[in-house]
């Protein structure tokens, strides 16, 4: 049986290419358009794994991961975004998710970002080292 993810991503073709690339390897649950309703999709279907964007309606990427890990806090989120700042991925970390993926960077990374999380490992991809001044390849750890 495939892991399920569950995707959050509020731009429709970004969402659709997302869902592409992440039912390569799993269950695609849901794919929800903003922060609020990616709560209610993870208390209803209980994924393995959330991929979220950070900029989203309603509630953002990262206030729905506070959520989700004060109700879950062994939930596996892999957040994918536009966003490189090393402030912004430092926080994203600290908050507990376990993978931080470039949009840029998703197509050959986002799946490697996933199995991680699901594993327990952290997964910074290439951008985000780079933005954190790290060096090397994405890291597991």
């Amino acid at each position: 049986m495939r892991q399920r993810v569950v995707l959050a991503e509020d731009h429709p073709g970004v969402a659709e290419q997302l869902r592409a690339l992440l039912s390569r390897e799993y269950e695609v649950l849901e794919v929800v358009r903003d922060g609020g309703a990616l709560v209610r999709a993870v208390q209803a279907r209980a994924p393995d794994a959330i991929v979220a964007d950070l900029g989203m309606p309603v509630m953002t990427g990262l206030a729905a991961a506070r959520a989700i890990l004060d109700a879950h806090p062994e939930a596996r989120i892999v957040i994918v975004t536009v966003r490189d700042e090393a402030p912004v991925i430092r926080r994203t970390l600290a908050l507990g998710a376990l993978g931080y993926v470039s949009k840029a960077d998703a197509g050959e990374e986002l799946l490697p970002a996933v199995q991680s999380s699901l594993e327990g490992h952290e997964y910074l991809s290439t951008t985000a080292r780079e933005a954190l001044g790290l060096p090397g390849a994405p890291a597991v750890s």
